[in-house]
């Protein structure tokens, strides 16, 4: 009966998954990294916004369709790419999706520390390192409870941090100066467009509610509906934060704050504004510390259930939480609080989101041939000339892999070389056994 118990459950429904999906997206990168995109997109780093979430819509759109055919818990991260693709680079995939939401989880960590520091008249500085850790530790416990606490947790934060947002914009276009946002792109349209590469950052978890897919209610609906929420939002309030920030302040001077969103809300709101708006910042980067932790443990559950990593990873608690993956996902975070710096982390983190992102659309395009039976029982295909979509969502996606620099990508081939050393061990392990079960579509061994 215990055994029995300890399954995956089917508890998330359309306001969860998007707050989940949008919680995870609209956090350090909302109120951290578009300071570090106004670097190089100067006053037009809303315009960065605006294009950086075309390829995210299109591997968006492909991530629905694969997820409508077949619902799966770390779907898009690694049973698509294993199963349509192949084995090693669909592990390859996989692992690297795993650091790209473990990375977020340390810097969002950070975030909260530095937006409580920029509270007016605090009279102390807490150590931001410390207080990070802290942070990771609690909703530790709080992912460990179970998906339904957590789900109740990101829909609280999540709504909280989309009106105090709305407010700030609001509060913040009367006092638009013109010549601010006239000013020019410090590199021209080369800096917007490298401040689009860096802010899809912001974007990046957009595609995971996929790798919810057997805790979802109706995933069929539930997934594709949250995954264009999850991109409208942020959108949205990534485009007129940005442009309200750049508009009340010189970009350069919001662009060298720590805490950059607090920087813009004191020309304008005075003291009582600036703790409104770090409280709405604690919001937005504690929803996504809350929901990357979530999937973190799903996604290295995924790499675990077909045994090439150690099967403990696979194992779930009473509540219905794989929680030695979680355990796992939070020391790794852990770890890069110590280590990481904000941009070289930021760029290796959307390195690894883009190359999921290629290997997603050629899963698309691939999947028609290869299992054309159960795509076609899809509701909404790509296939004929809407193939169109995933063909120019690849080519963006390697143009802006390129546009990380060396130095992120290095470090990306890193992780990505260990990830294929973990699993050349693995396989070699057993190789029957594991290529037994990375052949077979997997719902019902975990879903209670």
């Amino acid at each position: 009966m215990a055994k029995e118990e300890r399954k995956l459950r089917r508890k998330l429904n359309l306001l969860d998954v998007t707050s989940i999906t949008a919680g995870i997206v609209v956090g350090a990168g909302l109120f951290i990294v578009t300071g570090v995109g106004a670097k190089y997109a100067g006053s037009w780093v809303w315009l960065s916004y605006l294009i950086g979430v075309i390829p995210v819509v299109l591997v968006g759109l492909s991530t629905a369709s694969l997820a409508q055919m077949y619902p799966v818990e770390s779907g898009e991260s690694y049973i698509y790419p294993t199963r349509i693709i192949s084995k090693l680079f669909g592990f390859l995939s996989g692992w690297g999706m795993w650091f790209a939401i473990i990375g977020p989880v340390a810097i969002t960590a950070k975030a909260f520390v530095q937006y409580l520091n920029a509270l007016p008249q605090i009279g102390t500085v807490f150590p931001v390192v410390a207080g990070a850790v802290i942070v990771t530790l609690i909703f530790f416990v709080i992912n460990y409870l179970g998906v339904k606490t957590v789900a109740w947790l990101q829909n609280v934060l999540f709504l909280f941090m989309v009106a105090g947002v709305a407010v700030f914009i609001v509060w913040a276009l009367p006092h638009l100066n013109r010549s601010l946002l006239a000013m020019k792109s410090p590199y021209g349209f080369n800096g917007i467009i490298k401040g689009s590469s860096i802010l899809i950052f912001s974007y990046a978890g957009l595609t995971l509610a996929a790798d919810l897919g057997e805790e979802t209610k109706n995933p069929k609906k539930t997934i594709p509906y949250g995954i264009m929420l999850g991109a409208f939002i942020p959108m949205v309030l990534y485009t007129l934060f940005a442009l309200v920030c750049v508009g009340v302040m010189p970009w350069g001077d919001f662009a060298a704050a720590s805490a950059p969103g607090a920087a813009a809300a004191k020309v304008f709101m005075g003291p009582a504004g600036v703790t409104f708006l770090c409280v709405v910042a604690w919001a937005a980067v504690l929803s996504s510390h809350n929901g990357e932790q979530a999937t973190a443990a799903r996604i290295s559950f995924g790499l675990s259930r077909d045994k090439v990593i150690t099967g403990k990873l696979a194992d779930i608690n009473r509540f219905g939480i794989p929680h030695y993956a979680l355990i796992a996902s939070a020391a790794i975070a852990i770890f890069l609080i110590v280590t990481g710096t904000l941009e070289l982390l930021a760029t290796i983190i959307v390195s690894m989101f883009l190359y999921n992102w290629i290997i997603t659309h050629l899963a698309l395009i691939v999947v028609q041939k290869k299992f054309p039976e159960m795509y076609e029982k899809t509701p909404f295909k790509l296939n004929g000339w809407k193939l169109i979509v995933p063909i120019i969502g690849l080519i963006i996606s390697v143009i802006l892999l390129v546009y990380q620099g060396w130095v992120a990508l290095s470090y990306a081939a890193i992780w990505m070389i260990v990830g294929a050393i973990v699993y050349f061990i693995g396989y070699s392990r057993n190789k029957e056994e594991v290529s037994k079960l990375m052949s077979e579509w997997p719902v019902g061994r975990y879903l209670k």
